[in-house]
């Protein structure tokens, strides 16, 4: 399948299906206005570059995972990461946002009620109880802020109210780790913390780097899973080969590779640093809920160039990398997975999306005859001259030439009433279609 380019419109022939993907290339062009406005400027389209790497990534035999939106050196991640593909079972929380870092990129402006957290605290104990009141079905719990150990003793209480809530339950923290103690951590292993993530910033000095890569060495002797996750700043190569064999060394579980994100504020820094944005921004144009912001152009070919690194250094530490795109699935399944739909829809188990299939104007007649001859349902569209109908009938339409576009489509729901968004195209033919890769 591909997506409906402008220079595929201009060789297209049917008025009817160029007038419905006008629409969506209408939408993509006011949200790229929009993301221009706050002032960085997009790279030039790199989709073949990043082709030609995951073709080098396969060769090295590196894990591909969820669509190709998470990349593996080796079989180690966090079962915390498997869960964050769907959302199911996982609850995170925080006590406050307040830190005594003050990183540039950093997004926590952008979550809802920033200003309130900063001064005030959540009775993140209470919301625990209230999970279990509920009996809510958890397989995961993590800690985050913020900073945590801002608040030592509310972050000891809930692990250890989580341990007796919710026993079988995987537990992490997230923390910067330079206010980490041996006495909080020997509070943590009481608490049968099964997880902890660092956050090493490149930007601090040395003697500031090697004094948090000792917090971790610590952490080894208390935590069962020790863990860094950061995001990849473009530019840092050789800082993070070196980073790579120096956490080898430490034998810790793994790292996490973020896609570096421009956070919708402080432009100027990012200027002055000379970044631009990933293009094109999003896979799918839609509302994602993800407060971290917009990919910068360069991050993510220098993550999957760590990940080709670690195969070919063999690393025993497991490299992830997490792209922007692979934080959206959650969002997406958790609004589709337990919606019905009529019969015309496919719910995708490679993407989560909502699939159906439309032919338009004069390609409507050829497919009608087929789909009554077969016994598929159909819905006709008098607005937009289209025809709809399963993506399972698609191989049945044999070598028809009609164009044919997959539509993929999150359930809505606004005070009880179901309503179903369109929110992206791709174009297909009978020929090339393969119903395997829905």
């Amino acid at each position: 399948m591909k997506t409906l380019t402008n220079e595929k419109m201009e060789k297209g022939n049917n008025p009817s299906l160029l007038k419905y993907r006008r629409i969506y290339k209408n939408i993509e062009q006011s949200t790229i206005s929009q993301i221009e406005s706050f002032g960085l400027p997009f790279e030039e389209n790199n989709e073949y570059a990043r082709e030609n790497q995951l073709e080098e990534l396969r060769d090295y035999g590196a894990v591909f995972r969820n669509n190709e939106k998470s990349f593996l050196s080796n079989e180690r991640i966090s079962s915390a990461c498997e869960a964050c593909q769907t959302g199911s079972g996982s609850y995170t929380s925080f006590v406050s946002l307040k830190c005594h870092r003050d990183c540039y990129f950093c997004f926590n402006k952008n979550q809802d009620n920033y200003q309130f957290y900063l001064q005030n605290q959540k009775n993140v104990n209470q919301e625990l109880q209230s999970l279990f009141d509920q009996k809510v079905k958890l397989t995961h719990l993590a800690l985050t802020g913020g900073e945590p150990l801002l608040h030592p003793n509310e972050a000891l209480a809930f692990f250890q109210l989580a341990k007796k809530l919710f026993p079988e339950v995987h537990t992490r923290l997230y923390t910067a780790g330079d206010l980490l103690t041996d006495s909080i951590l020997e509070g943590l292993k009481a608490a049968g913390l099964q997880e902890i993530r660092f956050s090493i910033k490149l930007e601090d000095s040395s003697q500031k780097r090697k004094h948090i890569l000792g917090k971790i060495a610590a952490a080894r002797s208390y935590i069962p899973d020790v863990l860094v996750e950061m995001p990849v700043i473009p530019g840092t190569e050789e800082e993070m080969k070196k980073l790579l064999l120096e956490l080898e060394e430490l034998d810790i579980y793994g790292i996490n590779l973020l896609e570096f994100c421009f956070p919708l504020e402080n432009t100027e820094a990012f200027q002055e640093k000379g970044f631009q944005l990933k293009n094109p921004p999003y896979d799918v144009y839609y509302n994602f809920w993800y407060a971290g912001g917009l990919a910068v152009a360069e991050s993510e070919r220098l993550c999957l160039e760590l990940v080709r690194y670690a195969r070919e250094k063999n690393l025993q530490l497991g490299v992830h990398y997490c792209s922007l795109e692979n934080k959206f699935t959650g969002q997406i399944y958790q609004q589709n997975h337990d919606q019905k739909l009529d019969d015309t829809y496919h719910f995708s188990t490679n993407d989560y999306y909502f699939k159906t299939a439309k032919v338009f104007g004069s390609d409507k007649r050829k497919v009608m005859k087929v789909l009554d001859r077969k016994g598929f349902r159909y819905v006709q569209n008098t607005d937009y001259d289209y025809l709809q109908f399963p993506i399972k009938a698609i191989p049945h339409l044999g070598e028809k030439d009609v164009d044919i576009l997959i539509s993929s489509n999150v359930v809505e729901v606004d005070r009880g009433k179901q309503s179903i968004r369109e929110v992206h195209l791709d174009r297909t033919t009978a020929t090339e279609f393969k119903l395997e890769s829905m």
